[in-house]
């Protein structure tokens, strides 16, 4: 089966990630996959390829009318994304259309309609409540909804991360579940696994237990969640090391709250996620302060192929997953003093550490890999061609 997967997704979104590992797996498993990045937006510059008082004028433009014309810039992008589509998927003419869904974006509606295409769509968050996070510029009222429930109405089949984003769904556009195919994230467990040599620039040292976390510390991880349990972990412990991975928003205000405990917290800044692997295989007790209830996050499924003993909020997503005390420890989300608790008692018990790490690894190894993930997926587009054609057939007039 030929597949066309369109994305909208920046060079630099760490979601890109899930693109690449899901169309390397259908492809193994011997589909042809086309991928499409369509993102409009132009790349930032590159230091020194403006003068610096242009780009101060840009930084400063971009600040005052980006906060205002971000989503009204997107919507009238809709006609610009449906000739791009339209001219890449005539040439490519795929058997179905794969569409990873973007907040204000409708066009892949009207190409699959032009071109009789069955459509599948992608989500990965609900467009009403991820902009929750997203308070940096200003929203148009009820069009994301809108355009939302248009794009699950018309399509022929929607995959979802979680059982709760389904419910959500379901529940506020009115939606048959049937519609609906629930498909984690996966890993790679050609890279992560629990024989992999640690990065010896992590690895503990002098007996020190080592707490990981992954991330872009973006305001759905949690970052205060996150300073406050560093800061009473280790006042409670003085045989833990801290390795927090990643950038973003957050990460100065962990940095200020740990200011004072030099030496026991590492913060990596981003890394080239070949290197991830290792570093994970360094980490006793890998967590996760918080998470959106819709969020299936990619970070957990490779902690666990990489046989680490989690800590994790107990949303349904991550529920689905990790079963409580079998295959990791899940606390009440929000609660501080719960997530002290479960990260100390795993730091005082190496036994549970690595009986939890053994089973989450099974359970990754038997039905979170990417293959799996891609067999879901590619068994969703097979159906919604069938269906196709199906009514393309009973459109055909009877020959005379």
């Amino acid at each position: 089966m030929k597949i066309a997967y369109h994305h909208y997704l920046r060079p630099d979104d760490g979601a890109l990630l899930h693109v690449r590992q899901f169309a390397d797996a259908a492809r193994a498993l011997g589909h042809d996959v086309e991928v499409r990045a369509l993102n409009l937006a132009p790349p930032d510059p590159r230091p020194g390829a403006r003068a610096a008082g242009a780009l101060r004028a840009r930084a400063f433009l971009k600040r005052v009318l980006g906060r205002y014309l971000h989503e009204p810039k997107e919507l009238l992008w809709i006609p610009l994304y449906v000739r791009k589509e339209r001219r890449l998927l005539s040439r490519a003419r795929p058997d179905v259309l794969l569409v990873r869904d973007h907040l204000i974006t409708s066009s892949c509606l009207r190409v699959a309609r032009s071109l009789s295409l069955p459509l599948v769509l992608e989500m990965n968050a609900p467009a009403v409540e991820s902009r929750l996070y997203l308070d940096e510029y200003w929203h148009l009222p009820f069009v994301p909804g809108y355009l939302e429930g248009r794009k699950l109405r018309e399509a022929d089949a929607v995959t979802v991360v979680s059982s709760a984003l389904r419910d959500h769904l379901v529940e506020r556009y009115r939606l048959p579940a049937a519609k609906f195919v629930v498909n984690p994230n996966g890993v790679d467990l050609s890279l992560f696994r629990p024989d992999r040599e640690p990065d010896p620039e992590f690895r503990a040292r002098d007996g020190a237990v080592v707490v990981g976390f992954v991330g872009s510390f973006s305001p759905w991880h949690g970052g205060d969640l996150l300073a406050r349990l560093v800061v009473e972990v280790l006042k409670a412990r003085r045989d833990v090391r801290f390795v927090l991975v990643g950038d973003g928003p957050d990460r100065s205000l962990v940095e200020r709250a740990t200011s004072g405990l030099v030496g026991r917290v590492t913060f990596t800044g981003r890394l080239p996620h070949a290197r991830v692997p290792s570093v994970v295989a360094a980490f006793d007790v890998a967590i996760t302060p918080e998470a959106a209830f819709y969020q299936s996050p990619l970070k957990v499924p490779e902690w666990m192929a990489a046989g680490r003993a989690i800590v994790a909020p107990g949303y349904g997503p991550l529920r689905e997953i990790i079963a409580d005390g079998v295959e990791g420890l899940l606390f009440a989300p929000h609660d501080l003093g719960a997530l002290v608790a479960a990260v100390l008692c795993l730091v005082d018990d190496p036994a549970l550490r690595r009986r939890l790490g053994d089973a989450a690894a099974e359970r990754a190894r038997l039905s979170l890999s990417w293959e799996e993930n891609a067999r879901r997926v590619v068994r969703a587009c097979e159906e919604s061609l069938r269906r196709s054609q199906r009514r393309s057939a009973a459109n055909v007039p009877p020959a005379r």
